[in-house]
């Protein structure tokens, strides 16, 4: 009996096996779901990241696209709308907007579109957003400092018959040696000291450089090219020969001999290096509209002897009711009709300043006389373009010539041109950044330039800017 008993209990445990096994396969499948589905997430994440990078360098493409756009783009041109695209980039298709305020100097003053010469952005601020298949949305945001590439009068100096440099005289380029001098018909005769941190042409003539006169670029004439001094770019004479006893740091190019003293580049006698390069003298007239175009307000000063000059000296000096800082304008061209005889008086005394509400322009049929001492201020960024034109054509040279007398002073916040179809003259112990455009130009001693072009308008234009990339950050 007891046996039959045991024997039953042992029948009790078939089966057991299927159970486990069972067990085991459940364990099985249920590891087996979780590993696939952390897979799944695994590869969801991965590729979202891979959506997340793509939308970042579409990003990145949208801020890239304004930089060149503002490169290439003329001033009057540029939009305010957001540049979009849609890149065929693998794995997926990505796109982006990208949108531009921009800046006064000042760097929060906005500039609005369409803009003008009158008010040229100094800053730029681009959001561009990158997508991928339209979702997973990157912003990035960049700032830059934006510098005008100007076109119109590509020279420091441009002179119609010469030019007479005095002792001291240091001519520094905008960026690196580009502060050029063109002589378009008269000889080229350097003496003294100058330094000219540019390249000299002389398209109609000869050059001759004597003592420690030094050109940091290059020296070009039609004829014949006389170093007595130092040259540090190359010489080139396109009809004669590169002579004298001094240094030529590049190049000796001539289609005559080239037997200066030293050249530390090659010698190319025999060599015609082709036409020098030159520009044409600019005729700028009394015509206004092309400054009211550009957003200039006009103010207009007439009548007999020296009275339309006093009238607009004073009115810019600030001097008695009515004048330019109770006019409510910021941005003036100053019209004088005159018949004096005489260049305008722009000092009725010793050290008066003359402090600048906006950018400023002189038209005037006659010159302009800086004498005694003045003090022209900007003050403050952003810098004021400074015009003082005498009118083409010629006429009388008496009447049209510029007189800039000693210790004139013109300061940082100024860039300035002076124009006449005349004779200018820069006196002793001045320093001003701009532009001197005459057919004569005479140099005084201690005197110090830097070329900045200055924007004539309906003589040129802003044709894009460069760009100084403050940050890029992601937002």
């Amino acid at each position: 009996m007891m046996l039959r008993q045991l024997n039953r209990l042992h029948d009790d445990e078939e089966g057991m096996a299927l159970i486990v096994s069972m067990m085991v396969a459940f364990v099985v499948l249920m590891l087996s779901t979780i590993v696939v589905a952390q897979s799944i997430h695994s590869l969801d994440s991965s590729g979202y990241e891979r959506q997340r990078l793509t939308s970042v360098n579409a990003a990145e493409a949208g801020t890239n696209d304004w930089w060149q756009y503002l490169q290439a783009t003329p001033l009057a041109s540029i939009g305010c709308t957001a540049r979009v695209a849609n890149l065929g980039s693998a794995p997926v298709e990505s796109a982006y907007s990208a949108t531009a305020t921009f800046y006064r100097s000042d760097g929060t003053t906005q500039v609005a579109c369409p803009m003008t010469s009158a008010d040229v952005p100094a800053y730029v601020k681009v959001e561009s957003i990158g997508t991928a298949e339209g979702e997973a949305a990157r912003t990035i945001e960049t700032y830059a400092q934006l510098t005008p590439i100007r076109t119109g009068f590509g020279a420091a100096i441009m002179a119609v018959n010469g030019t007479t440099f005095g002792n001291n005289f240091q001519l520094n380029g905008q960026s690196g040696n580009d502060g050029d001098i063109y002589i378009l018909n008269g000889n080229l005769t350097i003496g003294n000291s100058p330094v000219i941190y540019g390249n000299v042409f002389v398209p109609n003539g000869t050059a001759t450089l004597t003592n420690s006169s030094e050109i940091k670029g290059s020296l070009w004439a039609h004829g014949t090219v006389s170093v007595g001094s130092t040259v540090r770019g190359t010489a080139k004479s396109t009809t004669g020969n590169v002579s004298g006893s001094g240094l030529v740091g590049g190049d000796a190019i001539a289609t005559g001999t080239t037997t200066v003293s030293t050249v530390t580049g090659t010698r190319y006698p025999g060599t015609n290096p082709g036409p020098v390069p030159t520009q044409t003298f600019p005729q700028i007239t009394s015509n206004t509209t092309p400054f009211t175009n550009a957003g200039y307000s006009l103010v207009t000063f007439s009548g007999t002897g020296t009275t339309p000059c006093t009238n607009a000296y004073n009115y810019v000096k600030n001097t008695g009711a009515g004048t330019w800082a109770t006019s409510g304008l910021t941005n003036i061209v100053v019209r004088i009709v005159t018949t004096s005889g005489s260049p305008c008086d722009l000092t009725t005394g010793n050290n008066d300043v003359i402090t600048l509400r906006g950018n400023l322009a002189f038209i005037s049929d006659g010159g302009y006389n800086f004498s005694p001492k003045s003090d022209w201020r900007g003050t403050s960024a952003p810098t004021k373009l400074l015009h003082f034109i005498s009118t083409w054509p010629a006429g009388s040279c008496t009447n049209k010539n510029i007189l800039v007398s000693n210790s004139t002073i013109f300061d940082a916040f100024t860039n300035v041109l002076f124009y006449t179809p005349c004779t200018a003259t820069m006196g002793n112990s001045n320093n001003f950044a701009g532009q001197v455009l005459a057919a004569n130009v005479s140099i005084q001693n201690q005197f110090l330039m830097t070329y900045t072009p200055v924007l004539v308008p309906g003589y040129g234009t802003v044709t894009g800017f460069q760009q100084s990339i403050s940050y890029v950050r992601e937002v």
